[in-house]
């Protein structure tokens, strides 16, 4: 799970950098020296769940389709948050 988290954090942080351009992620994968395959199927992840957008095509590839929270792309359940020591006294604070 920590390799994905890594991964979904690099490429969320390459889409933020050009919010509205598309971005092929092979090519984000080669830049950041990581798996292609795993990191299309975190792309994939983010798509179903409406965090990122794709085209296909000449010019296609992923962008960012909203402005989310960590706690949201990653889909970190209540169960998460309670056993790790810095969400718990984010969700005491929330609650």
């Amino acid at each position: 799970m920590k390799k994905r988290i890594d991964y979904g954090i690099l490429l969320i942080e390459e889409l933020k950098k050009s919010p509205t351009e598309f971005f092929d992620v092979r090519r984000i994968a080669k830049k950041k020296e990581i798996p292609a395959a795993y990191l299309e199927k975190i792309a994939q992840e983010f798509k179903r769940s409406g965090l990122i957008e794709s085209r296909r095509g000449a010019g296609g590839g992923y962008r960012l389709a909203k402005n989310a929270s960590m706690m949201e792309i990653f889909g970190i359940s209540e169960e998460l948050r309670s056993f790790c020591p810095l969400t718990r006294k984010a969700t005491k604070l929330l609650h």
